[in-house]
């Protein structure tokens, strides 16, 4: 099977490209005889597409009228030409970040959806991103033979939201990138030194600063606990700066030295920030998955997050789940957790065998089952 695959977000950092770059390589370890052609619209995407050494693998980078181009056709206002004059003869297309750089051609088409966040609560999104998916993304899934979604949570939101049929939506959870795992202390110590943070003594928030992370109720609820507990370990925030955040950034600055915002970190500095945490605490009002939880789990910490939705189906039974809209169910939820060490060594445990029931091989298994229905679908096989 020939695979063109949209890797425009490569080397961009966050889930979405994690979850492209982890997807790739582990569709490439399959073997089977397959070759890609992968597009990358952006400069800094190609270099990462040539480290994954994919076998057959053409890398396909267009010049700045390209690039303006491919913006312009993921909103689906008419880009005339078909896939194949991007990436060449093709058997599918995989647009794994909602949309596809061009919607017509003989390929069979699958996109990945990661969440509904931007048409059902556009407050809390930059409105430049919510009228590209209200311009394009009903669009773009009438136009896919496939849709994949990473949960059942959202699978059943773009069938609700979008009237895309069932039987052309298929949710598939993704895993923990590599390198999250359990670490000894004498490992992280020397990582975590810099940041003047000890093994085991401090919780940990990973995450861009945007409204859905619902930061201002975990830092009310981190303030409660402090006042009444003198052995309040600080909280540690970890992410890119994000947007629609004045407020909550203002809440950050005035929380005083009991919480620390460390900004963007890489995989390698966050995994060891995760294996060294005393919890992850993610009480967010809305995920399509939410990376962070499994990567503590697979880090063997224990996790505090929010009951119900995409969080709930990721967690199972392997955390402290949360009501996210009551700050003091936030906060009895991290003393319950602080109190009890048995528990930290429950959830710990517990977690990491939750995560090894995720794994990137059968990510990319099921994914190309959905590349071979979407194709059978058109006649081409």
């Amino acid at each position: 099977m020939r695979i063109g695959f949209d890797a425009s977000m490569l080397g961009k950092g966050g889930g979405i490209a994690t979850y492209a770059e982890c997807l790739l390589a582990a569709l490439g370890r399959l073997g089977g005889g397959h070759s890609f052609a992968l597009w990358c619209a952006r400069p800094a995407a190609g270099p990462v597409a040539r480290r994954l050494a994919l076998r057959g693998a053409t890398v396909v980078a267009p010049g700045v009228g390209g690039r303006l181009w491919d913006r312009w056709s993921r909103l689906a206002w008419g880009n005339p030409l078909p896939i194949e004059a991007l990436v060449g003869p093709v058997d599918v297309f995989h647009g794994p970040n909602y949309f596809l750089p061009a919607q017509r051609g003989r390929a069979a088409r699958v996109v990945t959806v990661h969440d509904l966040s931007a048409l059902r609560h556009p407050e809390w999104h930059p409105a430049s991103r919510v009228l590209m998916h209200r311009a394009g993304l009903r669009r773009t899934l009438r136009a896919v033979d496939h849709a994949i979604t990473d949960t059942e949570a959202v699978r059943a939101e773009v069938i609700a939201t979008c009237g895309v049929p069932p039987d052309r939506v298929t949710s598939i959870h993704p895993a923990a990138p590599p390198g999250f795992l359990p670490r000894r202390p004498s490992e992280l110590k020397p990582i975590l030194d810099p940041w003047g943070l000890a093994v085991g003594d401090y919780l940990l928030w990973a995450g861009a600063i945007e409204p859905r992370k619902n930061l201002v109720r975990l830092l009310q609820a981190v303030a409660a606990v402090q006042a009444r507990r003198g052995d309040m370990p600080p909280l540690v925030l970890a992410g890119p700066p994000g947007w629609r955040n004045r407020e909550i950034r203002r809440r950050i600055d005035a929380a005083g030295p009991g919480v620390r915002h460390l900004g963007y970190l890489p995989d390698e500095g966050l995994a060891a920030l995760m294996a060294g945490c005393t919890a992850l605490v993610m009480p967010s009002l809305y995920e399509g998955f939410g990376l962070p939880v499994i990567e503590a789990m697979a880090s063997g910490v224990p996790v505090v997050t929010s009951r119900g939705g995409a969080l709930e189906e990721v967690a199972g039974n392997a955390a402290v789940l949360v009501d996210p809209h009551d700050p003091e169910a936030i906060g009895a939820g991290i003393e319950s957790l602080l109190r009890d060490t048995s528990l930290r060594a429950t959830l710990a445990q517990g977690g990491l065998a939750r995560a090894a029931q995720f794994s990137w091989e059968r990510t990319a298994r099921e994914t190309l089952r959905v590349y071979e229905r979407a194709i059978a679908s058109r006649g081409l096989r």
